[in-house]
């Protein structure tokens, strides 16, 4: 007998079976041989892919569960077929009462029926929807679930809310984590009964890992899936799990926040023997992990480079980025420098071409604000020995990456640094020229978001503000850091407990960063010891000489702004920080601005000079006292 030539022809003939099998007087020999005859087609059609044998086989159904099946499809694609169920029964929906009739003459149903439609049943936990609930089997209706339906009639998927099919697309594999694919081969393989997790931060190419053990992948968002309502999201779970079945894949499920949906589609998974993986990103989600692969929050540098240059093949030296990056960032990362060279004609990428893309490239940021800055150490007025200070942090974080290759035991790649001193002698500006140094962004955490009263908020704040700056590769820093990594107390009452836990979670985290930090201070004093011996540079900012000085009201009011020559050397005399003097010559053109005229003279200067002093109730130099004009009365 000849074979099918698609799909269509095998659906057709088992619409004309059940045709057959509904009419009144039916006959049962004559409907058993154009069932053989289906099925004699069916195995002469080697080469062709026909949805129904294929739909028993992936879910393993029996004869008269498969011919329910098909009998649901058959009511919905004929309408005669349901206008006869309907004149007969009176009913909207058929039923799985009156399937095991209409396929009766083929199949007869035994003792047995009842009870197995309703125990662990495939048919009726899968393939049939649950639009209303029955509270007897038979009742239920007889009705295809999207994922069948779509697969029977066009070998395709069905759209499903929060549910993505994905199939392995060929992206380039990257040989980084060859030990967790092999586990996770051997879970798909032998021991997927229990669920796997995969634990790393986002980005880190845990997707991709799946993808590349299994080749397809059901992604399932249960965050998304719970803004339905309770009838949608028993649909969403099931309907997931049908698609898992014919796709031969694991479930991918991104975790909603309280777990209920979770725990539901893991009991589903276990019901049906259906492959389930989780995405989780930090230990705290590992509730009940039967089995775990952990991947690296980031790549080190040796396997960073060895991704960059499989990913941008003729970059020039020194063009690969530094710090602490996923694959997912490294990848996107090469995507936007090729885009730059391109742009500009070069085949071969730059450093420069890097900078722009890490400057482009950017991940959620919480609790803390986000500047470009264009300042540079060379417009800041320093001593030899700050500026010194300031340029080795800035060849620590450039050299960070190449320390494993020195041979130095457990060396990470951060950088962390305090700057203390009197308020106003350059600390935030320092950062900022750090950052422009280092071509990249500075992040200022915002402690009036990250500091929390409720036990163990803090914490996650400051977690999510770490992953945030290693994701946007930020200078991060924190202003008037003292507030939030103060001394351990001796603990005298419950909250001292919890206070010196926040603190010492708060060190720890500091003291692992991967990235650079710097913390600001006018109080080193107020810093916990232990901390202090934890940081790798500590810089004192202290108030400029009388030399800097100078150099600063030179830069701060130049000639070409001043009616008459000042005498810088006096105005030097009066000791102030940077920002103060900045803060006098914007005072000062301020007072000329206001008398309509475009240049300033001294008297404008030393106004604004003893205003400044006088916040700090001293008085003016007396080689200022003596220079200044009276003005006519």
């Amino acid at each position: 007998m000849a074979g099918y030539q698609d799909n269509a022809q095998c659906i057709l003939d088992y619409l004309a079976l059940f045709q057959a099998l509904s009419a009144r007087d039916a006959d049962a020999g004559l409907c058993q041989k154009q069932r053989e005859a289906i099925l004699a087609r069916e195995r002469s059609s080697p080469g062709v892919q026909l949805a129904p044998p294929l739909l028993r086989r992936q879910f393993r159904l029996s004869e008269r569960d498969f011919l329910l099946a098909m009998a649901a499809l058959a009511l919905e694609m004929d309408g005669g077929l349901r206008n006869s169920f309907r004149r007969s029964y009176g009913l909207s929906l058929p039923t799985i009462e009156y399937g095991l009739q209409l396929i009766s003459p083929i199949c007869p149903s035994g003792c047995r029926t009842l009870a197995e439609l309703a125990g662990e049943n495939t048919l009726c936990g899968l393939l049939l929807t649950t639009a209303e609930p029955a509270a007897y089997p038979l009742e239920r209706p007889l009705i295809l679930c999207r994922t069948a339906l779509a697969f029977l009639t066009g070998l395709s998927a069905a759209a499903i809310p929060a549910c993505t099919p994905r199939i392995d697309d060929g992206t380039q594999w990257l040989p980084l984590y060859g030990q967790a694919l092999e586990q996770v081969r051997a879970w798909y393989g032998q021991g997927r009964e229990s669920t796997l997790y995969l634990c790393a931060p986002a980005g880190s190419g845990r997707r991709t890992l799946l993808l590349r053990a299994c080749v397809n992948v059901v992604e399932l968002s249960l965050a998304e899936l719970a803004q339905f309502s309770p009838p949608d999201q028993d649909h969403g779970l099931r309907e997931a799990a049908a698609l898992a079945v014919l796709l031969n894949a694991p479930i991918c499920a991104l975790p909603d926040p309280q777990r209920k949906l979770f725990r539901t589609l893991e009991r589903l998974c276990r019901q049906f023997a259906v492959p389930l993986a989780v995405l989780a990103e930090d230990d705290g989600a590992l509730e009940g992990a039967g089995e775990v692969v952990r991947l690296p929050p980031a790549l080190p540098a040796g396997q960073r480079r060895e991704a960059w240059s499989l990913l941008v093949p003729g970059a020039q030296p020194g063009a690969a980025p530094r710090g602490a990056m996923t694959i997912g960032a490294v990848r996107e990362t090469a995507r936007l420098a090729l885009r730059s060279a391109a742009a500009a004609g070069r085949e071969a990428v730059t450093a420069e071409d890097t900078r722009r893309a890490m400057l482009q490239r950017g991940g959620a940021l919480e609790f803390g604000v986000r500047y470009h800055t264009d300042v540079t150490l060379r417009d800041m007025i320093l001593s030899d020995s700050l500026r010194e200070q300031l340029e080795l942090i800035c060849q620590a974080a450039l050299c960070g990456d190449r320390l494993a290759d020195w041979g130095l035991p457990r060396q990470r790649e951060g950088v962390t640094a305090v700057f203390h001193g009197p308020s106003g002698t350059g600390k935030t500006m320092a950062a900022s020229a750090i950052a422009g140094r280092l071509g990249m962004p500075l992040l200022r955490a915002d402690l009036s978001r990250l500091m929390d009263k409720y036990v163990g908020e803090t914490e996650k704040h400051l977690g999510r503000l770490l992953r945030g700056a290693r994701e946007n590769h930020c200078v991060l820093l924190f202003d008037e850091a003292d507030a939030l990594f103060g001394k351990r107390a001796a603990v005298s009452a419950g909250q001292d407990k919890y206070a010196n836990l926040s603190t010492s979670y708060l060190l720890q985290e500091i003291e692992q960063y991967d990235g650079v930090a710097i913390l600001s201070t006018n109080l080193l004093g107020n810093f916990d010891d232990a901390f202090l011996r934890r940081l790798q540079y500590i810089v004192r900012f202290s108030l400029p000489d009388a030399a800097l000085r100078e150099t600063l009201w030179r830069q701060a009011l130049p000639a070409r702004r001043c009616g008459e020559a000042l005498p810088y050397a006096a105005l030097a005399q009066a000791e102030l920080s940077p920002a103060r003097i900045l803060a006098a010559a914007r005072g000062t053109a301020v007072a000329a601005m206001a008398a309509g005229r475009e240049t300033a003279d001294l008297n404008d200067v030393v106004k604004a000079l003893r205003m400044e002093l006088e916040k700090d109730n001293k008085a003016l130099p007396r080689e200022l006292a003596g220079l200044v004009k009276k003005e006519a009365p």
